[in-house]
């Protein structure tokens, strides 16, 4: 890299702030914030999980702290869009309301990831994950080892 060459984090960040800025705008139309987003998206992929597993997830994947996760869970449990999957089951799923509030939003994701990415070489969307998969992996052994 010459001195005159951004460094790579530049376009890194600019992308995913890019990225994030879409998905907030149209998370924000549907009345969900990043958090309780990213819920609603872990939910519909794994299916009904435990409350302390979202919040898990949500501090494992950098998307909220614990505090925030836990607050995100809790107006989703009370706005209706999520609740205990069952009688005896204190997992937690979409809602009917849910669905309809995360349906259509997500089929806006798809239709936009598409554009984004639909027309881009199979190799290089393969290589760019590779690569950023081990960035993901190198920065969070930097975290932990400043821990």
């Amino acid at each position: 890299m010459t001195a005159t060459t951004p460094p790579l984090t530049r376009y890194l960040g600019t992308a995913e702030r890019t990225l994030r800025a879409l998905l907030e705008q149209l998370s924000d139309e549907a009345g969900l914030s990043f958090p309780e987003w990213t819920t609603l998206v872990v939910l519909d992929t794994a299916g009904p999980l435990g409350r302390d597993e979202l919040v898990r997830q949500q501090v494992a994947g950098r998307v909220a702290g614990e505090a925030l996760a836990a607050a995100s869970i809790d107006d989703l449990v009370s706005s209706g869009l999520i609740a205990s999957a069952g009688d005896d089951d204190p997992r937690l799923s979409l809602t009917a309301a849910g669905e309809v509030v995360f349906r259509p939003l997500r089929q806006t994701v798809t239709r936009i990831t598409d554009d984004l990415y639909g027309d881009l070489p199979p190799t290089d969307l393969a290589a760019t994950r590779r690569t950023l998969e081990e960035i993901t992996r190198r920065a969070t052994a930097h975290l932990a080892a400043t821990a």
